[in-house]
């Protein structure tokens, strides 16, 4: 009788950890799809006035993109996209872009940005 409970408990606990998969298992992240690639962005919708390197263009006011490492780029980048508002936000003002990227991600440029932001360190290295 004993030999038997043990048993069962012994194989419950074992049923429980294998139902359970033992541990905190976390879905896998969704993967975000783009309609563009990284470079298609860019020459469709950046390239007109950030200019082919990335080096701006003071006529019309905007500025280099190929002067910061990629790591300032992204934060640089994450601002634009998301308003400089959230709790991942460096604060900094990018009201003008913000308004023109809202309009290009409703067009389907949105992209990923540490994939932009390693593009425009590319660009950078190679003018």
């Amino acid at each position: 009788m004993i030999k038997n409970t043990i048993t069962t408990i012994a194989l419950s606990t074992v049923a429980i950890f294998a139902l359970t998969g033992c541990g905190d298992k976390q879905a896998p992240a969704e993967v975000k799809t783009y309609k563009y690639t990284t470079v298609q962005v860019y020459e469709k919708s950046c390239i007109k006035c950030h200019g082919k390197h990335g080096e701006g263009n003071p006529a019309k006011k905007t500025p280099a993109l190929n002067d910061r490492t990629p790591g300032e780029m992204a934060e640089d980048l994450y601002d634009v996209k998301n308003g400089g508002t959230d709790s991942q936000s460096t604060g900094t003002d990018h009201e003008i872009m913000e308004h023109n990227m809202q309009k290009l991600i409703d067009k389907g440029y949105d992209y990923d940005i540490d994939s932009m932001a390693e593009f425009l360190s590319y660009l950078s290295k190679n003018k």
